[in-house]
């Protein structure tokens, strides 16, 4: 009786004859550094820069309503302590309970306001870092494609995947120059022009 029973010997022995066609014939593999593309890609570049400058919007947006909230904080404790005073007349307890009662409705609304224009914010800058990764994957498929027909290349992984790759596989450069020269920014929307001012019709 041999050492393998006969329902193991068949793979294994399918085992060893893939391994030595993949050492008869290794595939051509290549990588690409997906964080080089998204610091040299002109669209990316162009793209990140438009986001960030919506975050740095939100983040004076938010600051101010922050301000908004904590003056009115402020202003309702104290209102709360003169509230509090033993010299206050029957009057003029009802008058500063009434004035704590609006000034604790106006602090609820503008404390929801602030929290609603932050979960805008973070809601709106995250679908656009979405939309964002979407669009330069939907790019960078094709370009790493075309390069690698252009190279014989049979696989293309990214870098970070690899435990180590050999610097002539890495193909980011090319993919590089393949996405930036395809890439055609949108042209600035023209400023409409001014009329001729229409002369004065003869008497």
């Amino acid at each position: 009786m041999g050492v393998f029973p006969i329902p193991i010997m068949k793979p294994f022995v399918a085992l060893l004859a893939l391994a030595a066609t993949l050492s008869a014939n290794p595939p051509k593999v290549g990588v690409v550094d997906a964080a080089e593309i998204s610091k040299k890609y002109t669209k990316a570049v162009e793209q990140q820069a438009s986001i960030q400058k919506s975050i740095d919007n939100a983040k004076v947006a938010v600051q101010e309503k922050v301000d908004e909230v904590q003056r009115l904080q402020a202003d309702l404790q104290e209102t709360q302590k003169r509230a509090q005073s033993p010299l206050l007349s029957d009057s003029g307890k009802q008058q500063i309970s009434q004035e704590l009662r609006g000034k604790e409705e106006t602090f609820r609304q503008r404390y929801g306001a602030l929290q609603q224009l932050d979960q805008e914010a973070r809601t709106t800058i995250q679908g656009r870092v979405q939309e964002m990764s979407r669009a330069i994957d939907a790019d960078l498929r094709p370009a790493v494609e075309k390069v690698a027909k252009a190279k014989g290349l049979q696989l293309v992984l990214p870098k970070g995947s690899a435990f180590y790759a050999d610097g002539s596989l890495d193909i980011t450069e090319a993919v590089l120059a393949e996405l930036n020269a395809n890439y055609k920014p949108a042209a600035p929307a023209e400023a409409p022009k001014a009329e001729a001012p229409k002369a004065d019709a003869k008497k």
